[in-house]
C-alpha cells in the first residue's frame, strides 16, 4: 500500500460522504491535487475534523493505491488568520481556480508556494486585488498561458507606460487607440508584470483582462465563488 507522510497541503473542497466521513480535495506540494477521504471526521468529538478546513496550512499523511486515498494523520503546519469577509471569498475563489484547471497528480510546486502566498495575504487582508492579480497570473504561466507582457508583438517594441493597448488571446499586447473599447494603459500591463499594481484605474483595467484570460480558458463555465460577490 502507497503511503505518503505529512505532505504540506491545503484543502480546497470538502463534500460530506455517508454518515460521519468526509471527501476533501487537497493541493499537495508534490502529489498536486489528490482526493482523500477522512472517516469519522464529522463526528463531533474528531480532532481531525476541526483542522481539515479550507485556507489552513495543514501536514496530511495518507494511504491507498488507488484514486481515492485514506486520510491517515493531519497536524497545523502554521497558524494563519480565519479568513474573513472579502478575504474568504477571494479564498473560495483561488481555490475554485485550481480546482478547475489543475490536473490531478500533477505536481505545481512554484504554484503550491504562490498559493501558500496568497492565502497568507488574504489572511493579512491587504491589497487584495493587486495580490489576486498576481496569483492569476502565475497560475496561467503554470498551466501553459502565460502572458507577453514586456513588448508590443507586432513590432517587438517595449511597452510604453502611456500608450494603449489591447490584449489579444494565444498573441499579446497589440498597439490600439485609446478609444478602443478594450484598451490597456501600459502602465498596467508594466505594473502587472512587475507585481507593483496599486493605482485604481490600473487595478479596474488588470482585473477586466485576467478575467477575459481566465473566463477562455473556463470555456463557458461559470465560477460559483464569483456569484458569492455578487
Amino acid at each position: 500500500m502507497n503511503r505518503v507522510d505529512l505532505q504540506p497541503c491545503y484543502i480546497l473542497k470538502t463534500q460530506a460522504y455517508k454518515e460521519t466521513s468526509v471527501i476533501h480535495q487537497v493541493f499537495s506540494l508534490d502529489y498536486g491535487v489528490v482526493s482523500i477521504i477522512s472517516k469519522g471526521s464529522r463526528v463531533n468529538t474528531s480532532k481531525r475534523g476541526s483542522l481539515l478546513q479550507a485556507h489552513r496550512a495543514l501536514l496530511i499523511s495518507w494511504s491507498g493505491k488507488g484514486e481515492l486515498k485514506t486520510l491517515t494523520a493531519v497536524e497545523e503546519r502554521l497558524p494563519i488568520a480565519q479568513l474573513k469577509g472579502t478575504a474568504l471569498y477571494c479564498g473560495f475563489y483561488v481555490n475554485e481556480l485550481l480546482l478547475n484547471f489543475l490536473h490531478k497528480h500533477d505536481a505545481h510546486a512554484e504554484l503550491f508556494n504562490g498559493f501558500a502566498t496568497i492565502i497568507a495575504q488574504l489572511s493579512a487582508n491587504t491589497a487584495l486585488e493587486a495580490n489576486l492579480r498576481q496569483f492569476e497570473k502565475l497560475l496561467l504561466n503554470e498551466i501553459g498561458y502565460g502572458l507577453l507582457l514586456e513588448y508590443e508583438v507586432d513590432t517587438q517594441l517595449a511597452i510604453q507606460q502611456d500608450n494603449s493597448y489591447r490584449y489579444q488571446l494565444n498573441y499579446g499586447a497589440i498597439a490600439c487607440e485609446d478609444s478602443h473599447p478594450e484598451a490597456i494603459l501600459g502602465s498596467t500591463l508594466i505594473n502587472l508584470q512587475l507585481n507593483k499594481l496599486s493605482d485604481k484605474n490600473e487595478l479596474q483595467q488588470a482585473k477586466r483582462l485576467m478575467r477575459k484570460l481566465i473566463d477562455a480558458q473556463l470555456n463557458g463555465k461559470v465560477l460559483k465563488s464569483r456569484e458569492l460577490f455578487i
